[in-house]
């Protein structure tokens, strides 16, 4: 399939899709993060959990996708250029691996590559027209404060020691990386699904990081020697 260069972006405004459901707990959550515009950037699922959690629209783009290591951190090296970058699709992934997954389990969703350099695979989309829309749209929320800016990587999809330390070097004021061992560098230590050697996927791992890492502190505004129980 020939690259399609992206359309016009979306309307600002937020959808439906975008807002998740809210009530009492997310009342209260929004009251300890004291600021409710930040921006999580993930290399796949988890991030969504944060904005759900808080009953927010999501201030971010990265929801529902992934991205193989390298892309992920070059996006994130690069961030406000390659977030505006024009959205192309191709038929295949770079990734011999993700390609025999897709084959595997007969997966159709469209694969975008930004500026021509970082790949994402838009796993719960279900056409370009969806995910150039949704990505143009969540985009321009992304928070341009680099102290609102939120970066979660993982040892999912490939990712190698070298990986992990490069996201380690990056001069990001918030990262925080899950990883099934200890490296060289700090990570948080999170379970594998059986026979795998790798974390969960991200939505499983988004059930289960509230007992390993404080999400909630880790978002607050409030003041760091502040104490907030771990409820996101």
């Amino acid at each position: 399939m020939a690259q399609v260069a992206a359309t016009a972006a979306a309307p600002d405004a937020a959808t439906d899709s975008d807002i998740p459901a809210s009530g009492p707990r997310a009342a209260l959550l929004r009251a300890l993060a004291a600021d409710t515009d930040f921006t999580v950037v993930s290399n796949n699922c988890w991030g969504a959990h944060v904005y759900q959690g808080l009953g927010i629209p999501y201030a971010t783009p990265f929801i529902g996708l992934f991205m193989p290591p390298a892309d992920y951190l070059e996006l994130i090296a690069h961030l406000d250029e390659l977030a505006g970058a024009e959205l192309t699709f191709v038929e295949a992934s770079r990734s011999a691996s993700v390609n025999a997954w897709r084959e595997r389990e007969r997966l159709t969703y469209p694969i975008g590559l930004l500026g021509g350099r970082v790949e994402i695979d838009f796993q719960h989309y279900h056409s370009e027209e969806e995910a150039r829309a949704t990505w143009a749209r969540r985009r321009r929320r992304i928070n341009p404060d680099p102290a609102r800016r939120f970066f979660k990587f993982d040892d999912r999809e490939g990712a190698t020691a070298a990986h992990i330390a490069a996201f380690a070097a990056l001069p990001l004021p918030n990262k925080v990386c899950f990883t099934v061992r200890r490296y060289e560098t700090p990570t948080i230590l999170a379970p594998a699904a059986p026979g795998e050697d790798h974390v969960l996927d991200g939505v499983s791992l988004a059930n289960v990081t509230r007992r390993r890492f404080n999400t909630l502190r880790w978002i607050s505004a409030l003041p760091q020697w502040l104490p907030l129980p771990s409820l996101v």
